[in-house]
């Protein structure tokens, strides 16, 4: 199996794990709990904003090493909607949780953040030459 679909497992499973509605589980969706506006609803809290994208910085950093810039960086955010969506998807089933396009933004933004960081780090630690 490629490295990069090991990766996605290994997140999907652990953003699943933590998304999962463990209580307040109901059979009938909740689609008037879902906050659609990203960032613009009042109860987004910085918090958790900041603690959602450190969920999805190390799967930049995963996916971005030996990669060119753009497709590091397209690789990292098309991977974190792919999880993040059917994880705030999980909590349509939640008396508890509120699915939020805010927490699929913020995944988005940790996982581009972590691919920016990682080539950034990779482009200073380049040994100069003096055509450089």
């Amino acid at each position: 199996m490629p490295r990069v679909l090991r990766i996605w497992f290994i997140w999907f499973a652990l953003v699943l794990f933590i998304s999962l509605p463990w209580m307040g589980f109901t059979t009938v969706p909740q689609w008037d709990r879902v906050h659609w506006t990203p960032f613009g609803d009042p109860a987004d809290r910085l918090r958790d904003v900041v603690l959602n994208s450190l969920l999805f910085v190390p799967l930049g950093f995963g996916v971005s090493r030996r990669r060119s810039p753009l497709p590091a960086v397209l690789l990292a955010g098309v991977m974190a909607l792919s999880i993040s969506i059917p994880a705030e998807a999980t909590q349509l089933f939640s008396t508890r949780r509120f699915p939020s396009a805010t927490d699929v933004a913020s995944a988005v933004l940790g996982a581009v953040a972590g691919a920016i960081t990682t080539l950034s780090i990779r482009q200073s630690s380049k040994p100069r030459t003096w055509t450089d």
